[in-house]
């Protein structure tokens, strides 16, 4: 989880503060309301969430067309929250079920990336023989060579969006031969999903919003304190076991509140004339 994040923050390092701010600010609110009040507030909850995902859609948008970025992240904002409260609860349950392959798939991933061995030296004549992609480990680099590295895995690109696939591209190759069980754990985990939705919906749509609360949380704290100057993930470097403990925690405290304290609201039910009342 710790490289996995390392390599977030290098990504919002390329943003300024304000736009740093417009995103971690909203999904901590969105992430927070996720996290406790998931089942209740399940309507607003889709239209946040909707909000949150347009506004990085339109920041991607912004990049591409050299469109004004708050512009285009609030018009993508309130398109796809209109979008998402109308389609509700076919979202809900779709939802429920990419969490699941979502969370198997980045859980292997973050454990891949975290046993990423720093590169070694090898002999001139076996690398004029095979010349390969040196893959590195952020984790294992100084924080002032993080952004150097990213710059010269995205060819210096000043937009956000080239910036984030030249990561992912850097990502997917630095999981190497364990990329196909990386896919095999996302089809794992969207089985699992479908099948526990189909039995216990309840329970499971629960545990889905706080794993989405916690991880919103996770991602919009690291854009905002990035925001005002502080570098969350590097400051952990020597704590990163914090990371995943923290999560867990905070996951299973968020299904057990939603579980017991938070359920969806029902209407009072008129009570009954007794039989045989004179109207």
């Amino acid at each position: 989880m710790y490289e996995l994040l390392l390599r977030i923050e290098t990504l919002f390092l390329g943003l300024n503060t304000p736009v740093l701010l417009g995103i971690g600010l909203p999904m901590l609110a969105v992430g927070l309301i996720l996290w406790l009040g998931g089942s209740r507030y399940s309507t607003v909850i889709i239209g946040l969430l909707g909000a949150v995902v347009g506004s990085f859609v339109g920041l991607l948008v912004s990049q591409w067309l050299n469109l004004h970025p708050w512009l285009s992240m609030l018009v993508g904002a309130m398109v796809l929250a209109i979008v998402s409260v109308l389609l509700r609860n076919i979202l809900i349950l779709v939802l429920a079920v990419l969490v699941f392959s979502a969370v198997s798939g980045a859980g292997y991933l973050a454990v891949v990336l975290d046993r990423i061995v720093p590169p070694q030296p090898e002999p001139q004549a076996q690398v004029q023989a095979e010349p390969r992609i040196s893959i590195q480990s952020f984790s294992s680099m100084p924080a002032a060579e993080r952004l150097t590295y990213m710059n010269d895995i995205s060819q210096e690109a000043e937009t956000f969006a080239d910036r984030f696939k030249a990561l992912l591209t850097d990502t997917w190759n630095a999981v190497g031969s364990q990329g196909w069980m990386v896919v095999i754990a996302v089809a794992i985990g969207a089985v699992a999903g479908i099948l526990l939705v189909w039995f216990v919906a309840k329970v499971i749509i629960g545990l889905a919003y706080s794993l989405v609360g916690t991880a919103t949380i996770f991602i919009g704290a690291q854009a905002a304190l990035l925001g005002v100057g502080y570098p969350v993930a590097s400051s952990l470097d020597a704590r990163r076991s914090l990371l995943p403990i923290a999560f867990i925690t905070m996951t299973a405290i968020g299904w057990v509140w939603q579980l017991f304290f938070a359920g969806p609201k029902h209407r009072a039910q008129p009570a009954k004339e007794p039989q045989g009342s004179e109207k």
